[in-house]
């Protein structure tokens, strides 16, 4: 019996391209994330029509594929970032730029939670853990968020690896700049740099204000330091001071460049700070649309009053337990799974 020809191919060099030309049973491309040749991913974007991609890592092919429209449109997002780096920056200016723009672009989605959902999309979550299905989703999980900067810095020929530290196979990146090992959490750090906050997981230069300014991450000062001299003056026996505090930190850290999940994060971490004796609760629903998705919001409540970020008008906007009821009872909004929404939920059980 005679071996049937290869679907799947391995492409590192232009070699491997050549050897390409001559499989026309070709379907299926892993492509080098650990060693990118640029000669390489242009061809590629040019030619590369007939085939689906998955990212290969250390010689380790990969088994999630993409197709083309996806691959070259987020290989051409990847590259218009490697080609705005500044020549002038340093190693390690250039590895946190590299980190703040997947964070600027990229968040976490709440559907692909088994907690929080009762049913969900495995082919969803296979397509995000693909580093170019993360990008044209503009969404992602550990494995693609770590995936994705290692081969940045590899494109930026930066030293980087991936390492596992926990039993469930958690990745962070190891950086290896001026002969110092740096190691980086991006996924953690997405809510923060959606914020323009201080970053937590970049260790040994979180604080670099400096740093920070040179690669244009921050104009003046992080935004938690401005959400201190803005929130210190609230007068809080006022009977508004709740939608006070939503208005005036919305602009202060440009909530609408932050996704909802993300979105959720800082605010705890503001009324934990801020209002610590205050029972405000933050919620993540979903709209359904005309095509059964799940469209993330998240609600904040405080003293029977309900807000919600709108994208479109781009501010906290308040909603009536009427029609918050009302729209649970259509179904054209749901509750995600383990959420308690103080009075919604105790109004809809009576």
């Amino acid at each position: 019996m005679k071996d049937k020809p290869p679907m799947i191919h391995s492409v590192s060099t232009m070699e491997d391209i050549e050897q390409l030309k001559k499989l026309p049973n070709v379907k299926y491309i892993n492509l080098d994330i650990t060693n990118p040749n640029l000669e390489v991913i242009y061809y590629l974007i040019d030619n590369g029509q007939n085939y689906s991609y998955s990212d290969m890592i250390d010689g380790k092919n990969g088994y999630i594929y993409v197709s083309y429209d996806i691959f070259r449109q987020s290989e051409l997002f990847i590259l218009d970032i490697i080609n705005n780096v500044d020549p002038n920056f340093t190693q390690l200016e250039i590895a946190k730029y590299l980190y703040i723009q997947i964070g600027k672009n990229l968040g976490y989605d709440i559907n692909i939670l088994p907690d929080k959902n009762e049913t969900f999309n495995l082919s969803t979550i296979s397509t995000i853990n693909n580093i170019w299905g993360c990008v044209y989703n503009t969404k992602g999980t550990n494995i693609s968020f770590t995936k994705l900067y290692l081969y940045l810095c590899k494109l930026a020929q930066i030293d980087c690896k991936l390492i596992t530290v926990s039993k469930l196979g958690y990745l962070k990146n190891i950086l290896t700049i001026d002969n110092n090992n740096i190691i980086v959490d991006i996924t953690q750090d997405i809510p923060f740099i959606q914020s323009s906050f201080q970053t937590r997981n970049f260790l040994g230069y979180n604080d670099d204000i400096e740093l920070d300014k040179k690669i244009g991450y921050i104009k003046d000062n992080y935004s938690e330091f401005r959400l201190q001299t803005a929130l210190r003056n609230i007068d809080y026996s006022k009977e508004n001071f709740f939608k006070e505090i939503l208005l005036k930190t919305q602009d202060i850290i440009n909530a609408s460049e932050v996704k909802p999940i993300e979105l959720g994060t800082i605010y705890s971490i503001i009324f934990s700070k801020y209002c610590p004796n205050y029972d405000v609760s933050i919620n993540n629903l979903f709209i359904n649309d005309i095509y059964n998705n799940k469209e993330h919001f998240i609600l904040i409540s405080y003293d029977n009053k309900f807000y919600s970020y709108n994208y479109n008008k781009n501010s906290f906007v308040e909603i009536s337990y009427e029609e918050i009821n009302k729209n649970l009872k259509n179904k054209k909004i749901g509750i995600y799974l383990n959420e308690k929404i103080p009075m919604i939920n105790q109004k809809l059980s009576n």
